[in-house]
């Protein structure tokens, strides 16, 4: 019977440990953004003599650090969103990197496809397609769907906190002076998979460009309607307060 028992209690552990490993292949990836959401990032850094010397003149001419600098923003407007059993993609309208509060009309439109499983790619992949070297939107869970790309040697997927995707590129990796410098990238990208920390550095951990997400902390907007709140009720505890003692004086003088 003892034995029975210890037979028994193994199968379950195998049959719980065995559902709880799951192959890639079950992952069902998706998007973690929706139709007409809004995307912002903001340039918080920006060394353009640096980069000038880095790319050469003519880095921020187009593609997606177009018009950068220090203090612009960028925005995403998404158009459509399409999940299939072969592709994830979004399309949406893009207006590149400004200082003007007020967007005004939109600069392009542009898509990113990706094939809905990362092992189905033939080829070792890089992003050298993008100026920033990584893109600004995964397919989610964003960090199995990065650890499932098969990367060149530029990449290291790192999951171990948040989904981060570090970029070692040296002098000449890509081309001849291209780029005249060995550069590193930190890239960290939120559940949503929308890119929300991005660092260019050069030896010495210099900061070169810092662009961020421009939002709000879940945290911060119920502290606001808190701190809103509590100012409300203490100005009309005050002019309560202030009404009685002024009809009280009057009282007084009569």
């Amino acid at each position: 019977m003892k034995h029975r028992l210890i037979l028994f209690g193994f199968v379950i552990l195998s049959l719980i440990f065995s559902g709880m490993v799951l192959p890639a292949n079950a992952i069902s990836y998706k998007t973690g953004v929706n139709e007409n959401d809004v995307l912002i990032w903001k340039c918080k850094v920006c060394n353009e003599a640096e980069m000038n010397l880095i790319f050469g003149p003519g880095w921020d001419n187009s593609g997606i650090l177009k018009n950068l600098s220090k203090g612009t923003k960028m925005k995403w407007e998404i158009n459509t969103v399409e999940v299939n059993e072969t592709v994830n993609k979004i399309e949406f309208s893009i207006w590149f990197w400004t200082l003007n509060k007020n967007w005004g009309v939109k600069d392009n439109d542009s898509q990113i496809t990706y094939l809905n499983n990362p092992k189905d790619y033939t080829e070792e992949l890089n992003f050298s397609k993008y100026d920033s070297f990584v893109p600004f939107w995964f397919p989610i869970p964003v960090g199995e769907y990065m650890g499932g790309l098969d990367l060149n040697e530029w990449y290291d997927v790192d999951n171990r906190v948040l989904p981060t995707l570090n970029v070692d590129i040296s002098k000449d990796a890509i081309g001849p002076g291209y780029p005249n410098k060995g550069i590193q990238i930190i890239a960290i990208y939120n559940d949503e998979g929308i890119l929300s920390s991005y660092k260019l550095y050069i030896k010495g951990n210099v900061v070169i460009v810092d662009i961020a997400l421009d939002f709000l902390p879940f945290y911060v907007i119920p502290t606001l309607i808190v701190l809103f709140t509590i100012l409300s009720l203490g100005v009309i505890v005050y002019i309560i307060r202030k009404y009685k003692s002024i009809r009280l004086s009057s009282r007084n003088l009569k």
